[in-house]
This record gives C-alpha cells, sequence and structure tokens, in this order.
C-alpha cells in the first residue's frame, strides 16, 4: 500500500489570500516533494502526498525548508504558521483535510478528537541555520520529552518536558536517576517552563505538555515569585493543552498547602498532576476537584518492591476515584509491567518502558502496546 499523508497549513495570517496560500504552498512540494513522490491539492491549506518508493511518509525533504515557507506565509511580526502532516489510510486523510480550524485546534488538544486510524505530526525544520537561528540555547543543554500513554487510547496524550544538561539527562518519569537535584529543581522547572511556553506560543503543538513544578521551588520566596513571573506568560488559547507535574510533595503535607498549590496553578493550567512516591500518601487530604490526578512513582528497587508499591498504592484507589483524580503511573520499564497497568485499568502511563527520552514530541502518535518503548 502507498503510504498517503495530508500536509496541512494551521496557524496562517487571519485574511490571507487562499490563492496565495495555494500557490506557496504548491511551489514550496514542486521544490522540496520531487518524483516519483507525488503532490496534489485538497484544499487552500491541504495537500495529498504519497511517496510510492517508501513504506511510510518521510517529512526530511519538507523539513529542511520548513522555516522558508513559514516566513513566507507569517505575519509581519515574522510568527510563521505551523506545518502538520496526518498520515494514515485515504478516508482518514480525506477527513482531516476537511477538518475546518477549530475542530483542528480541538484535535490538537486533545489527539483522540482527529480521524481515527492516523498519526498527527509537526514537520519542524533541521536545516543547520534554522538550528542556530532558532534555538539560541547553550549547546550542552537541550530540551527532551518523554511521552504520556493512554492504555484506554492506544497512543501517546502528550508529554512531559525534561533537558539535558552537559550530558546528563533531566526529567520527572525515568526515577532517582534521572530526577533533578534539589538544589537545582528550581532551574530546572523554570528553563522547562520558559521552553514549553515557548512551544505552545507557536501554533500546531499535538497532545498536552506537562511541566515540571518542584514543591520546594514554588514555596521557596526565592524562587517561587519567578514561576509565578512565568505562569502569567501561559498563552490563554493553549491552558487546554499544559499541565503541571507537581513532585517533591513532601509525605506528610497539610491539606491547606495542596490547596495552596492547587490555587497557584490553577490559572495556568488545565490539568494539575501530583506525583507521588510514597504509596500511602493521605488521600484525604486532597480537595475534591482541586487537581486531576495522581501518579505513583515506581521505586527503583526490585520487582517485588515496586510490585508491593502499587498493591500498597491501590488500597486508596477508591478514595482517589471519590475526589475525582485520575491514577497513572511512572518510572515503569518493562512490558510486564505495562501489562499489569492495562490489567489493572490504570488510564495513564510514562517511564522508560513507554517512551524513550527524545527531541521531539510524542503527542497524538498511536502505538500498540507490543510496539512500546515508543
Amino acid at each position: 500500500m502507498i503510504p498517503a499523508g495530508c500536509l496541512r497549513i494551521f496557524g496562517a495570517q487571519p485574511g490571507a489570500p487562499q490563492l496565495r496560500l495555494a500557490q506557496v504552498i504548491d511551489g514550496f512540494l514542486a521544490r522540496n516533494w520531487s518524483p516519483p513522490r507525488r503532490f496534489a491539492q485538497i484544499t487552500a491549506c491541504a495537500f495529498l502526498l504519497t511517496d510510492p518508493g517508501a513504506a511510510r511518509i518521510d517529512v526530511t525533504p519538507l523539513a529542511v525548508s520548513a522555516s522558508a515557507l513559514q516566513r513566507s506565509l507569517g505575519s509581519p511580526a515574522g510568527i510563521g504558521p505551523s506545518l502538520l502532516l496526518f498520515e494514515g489510510g485515504m478516508s482518514a486523510v480525506q477527513a482531516f483535510a476537511a477538518l475546518d480550524d477549530e475542530a483542528l485546534a480541538s484535535g490538537l488538544r486533545d489527539p483522540s478528537r482527529l480521524p481515527p486510524g492516523g498519526r498527527l505530526t509537526q514537520v519542524a525544520d533541521i536545516s543547520p541555520t534554522a538550528a542556530v537561528a532558532e534555538a539560541p540555547r547553550p549547546a550542552a543543554t537541550a530540551t527532551t520529552f518523554a511521552g504520556i500513554y493512554s492504555l484506554e487510547r492506544r497512543g501517546f496524550i502528550g508529554d512531559v518536558l525534561g533537558r539535558t544538561l552537559e550530558g546528563r539527562l533531566q526529567n520527572l518519569v525515568g526515577g532517582a536517576a534521572t530526577l533533578p537535584a534539589p538544589g537545582v529543581a528550581a532551574e530546572f522547572d523554570l528553563a522547562c517552563l520558559a521552553e514549553g511556553l515557548r512551544i505552545l506560543a507557536a501554533p500546531g503543538h499535538v497532545g498536552v505538555l506537562f511541566f515540571p513544578m518542584s514543591y520546594a521551588g514554588l514555596t521557596d520566596p526565592a524562587t517561587g515569585p519567578a514561576y509565578v513571573r512565568l505562569l502569567r506568560d501561559m498563552p490563554a488559547g493553549r491552558r487546554n493543552q499544559a499541565a503541571a507535574n507537581v513532585y517533591g510533595l513532601p509525605s506528610n503535607i497539610s491539606v491547606r498547602a495542596l490547596q495552596w498549590v492547587s490555587a497557584t496553578l490553577a490559572e495556568a493550567f488545565a490539568y494539575i498532576d501530583l506525583r507521588i512516591t510514597d504509596p500511602d500518601f493521605p488521600a484525604a487530604h486532597v480537595k475534591e476537584g482541586a487537581f486531576s490526578s495522581a501518579t505513583l512513582v515506581l521505586p527503583d528497587g526490585t520487582a517485588a518492591q515496586r510490585q508491593g508499591a502499587v498493591s500498597r498504592w491501590l488500597t486508596s484507589r477508591a478514595t482517589w476515584r471519590e475526589r475525582r483524580l485520575w491514577t497513572a503511573l511512572t518510572n515503569l520499564r518493562s512490558p510486564q509491567e505495562i501489562q499489569a497497568a492495562a490489567t489493572l485499568q490504570i488510564p495513564f502511563i510514562s517511564g522508560p518502558g513507554v517512551s524513550a527520552f527524545a527531541g521531539a514530541a510524542f503527542g497524538g502518535r498511536a502505538r500498540a502496546l507490543s510496539d512500546l518503548p515508543a
């Protein structure tokens, strides 16, 4: 079967002439999608792509020139639209092309609303000049993504932000080895927050972005105000794609402290997740509706210790449900742990056994359990 995809322009300048959009995209594809690859216009902002010589659509020929196309379609301020590629069967591709901008925006927030049987990715510029111009961060630092997998939907609903700093991976889903040290947790959070705001400010990001939020950093008088200042910059229209991962919670945290955390983060984030290392965490201290989910971080230990932690945590599962919280597991490392989570009907999972730590987001990708880690 010849792979098919729909290249869609999203976030073009309002009121842009449809004929000009079609002409610019047509010229871009004529230069970068050469035979035996083929393309055909479906709508002014959507083109059908096929590649008879490949097993799937390879976006590399498009990615190397993506910035030039975005600039040519951008606003006077130089902010260009996003290039989205939806791959799948012909009926799914045609259904995607027919989505209006509102439906597409809804699908970017929640990939389950996109036509079934397809995979959506954002075409990012990978040319050397783009890397210099668009990523003015030190070479020793890079943003990483770890996928959050929905066992019900069999796909990734979003990503946890992390980074590599001077060769050391920092992320919340890999256990103690990747967790930022307490002394640099606030610095790590604020760097991820700034990068996440940049990602969400541009149209086209797929799925929910999970921001690390250290409890110690939030409550420290020296660093807390910096969080608040950055949180004010959360794009109002992208709040539904923003989630907070609150980590480093004391086991004996008070009801009042949890309410303060919820009140501080609720305006910026549609979802607030409590990352718990103590399976005996007092679920009764969580006010109903104050948070979205509770994620147990599996300990770095033997299989028996990890299984024991899950068993103890599940004794309070009814209490979590009474408070309308989803439950999730992270730091999963093996197919056996993933299958156990599925059997226990845990909605969301993450960890090295679920996805790699990658330089591109996983959100919106369908993936069978047998194909994990992604």
